[in-house]
């Protein structure tokens, strides 16, 4: 049942992929053991329903839905591959359901919250604000956008990021191109946010060996 404390909710999404192949097992429990869902998790209504773009094998969307029985999620991913391991967890549930789709250049449905967790990156930048005005059209006024991402700095903490990226898709974990990774500094996101209608906050996560960070972002008034 959904509900109880988010480690445990996270523990039971990731039980859900108990029948998948070794390779989708092997790269949930790193997401799991790697990407801090849950703090990620706290963000995002407990009510309502929620997009989750990009969703990958599903991982997050299952959390959603094992942390509140409030939501109701749909995930979106572009690879086929992944939206199959992600349709085999849902069994009879009818609060969460997973899509084939281009978050770059379709629609995104009118919902409550959108969620784009450890996704822009591997986007060009023009791409990655096409995705964020997709998430604005689906928005009522100041309801919340929340993405995890992680920054371009000088730092070591960002060398590490980019190296870990470099072994995800070089064995296939992550889809993209080797090397070919956006990662913006926290000046340019924070202006690709307001130019795709959102007023945003930046959320440091704690005690992370990598740049990652939530933007917290609420779709902006219309203009009077």
């Amino acid at each position: 049942m959904p509900g109880g404390t988010t480690t445990a909710a996270l523990e039971r999404a990731v039980h859900r992929y108990r029948d998948t192949s070794f390779i989708a097992r092997t790269h949930v429990h790193g997401r799991a053991f790697l990407s801090d869902l849950a703090f990620v998790d706290r963000y995002v209504p407990r009510h309502g329903f929620i997009v989750d773009l990009g969703c990958g094998h599903g991982l997050f969307a299952n959390l959603l839905v094992e942390s509140s029985a409030g939501r109701r999620v749909l995930g979106v991913d572009i690879d086929e591959r992944k939206i199959a391991v992600a349709r085999s967890t849902v069994d009879e549930r009818e609060s969460i359901r997973f899509e084939l789709g281009d978050i770059v250049h379709e629609a995104v449905p009118k919902c409550d919250a959108v969620t784009i967790v450890d996704v822009l990156y591997l986007l060009a930048p023009g791409d990655q604000e096409e995705v964020l005005r997709k998430a604005a059209g689906a928005l009522a006024e100041n309801a919340p956008l929340v993405v995890k991402a992680q920054e371009r700095a000088p730092s070591p903490r960002y060398a590490l990021t980019y190296a870990q990226e470099l072994v995800a898709t070089s064995i296939g974990l992550t889809r993209g191109r080797r090397g070919r990774f956006h990662f913006l500094a926290r000046a340019e996101a924070v202006a690709m946010f307001e130019r795709a209608g959102f007023l945003v906050d930046v959320i440091e996560m704690p005690g992370r060996p990598y740049t990652d960070v939530v933007y917290l972002a609420r779709k902006a008034p219309a203009p009077r």
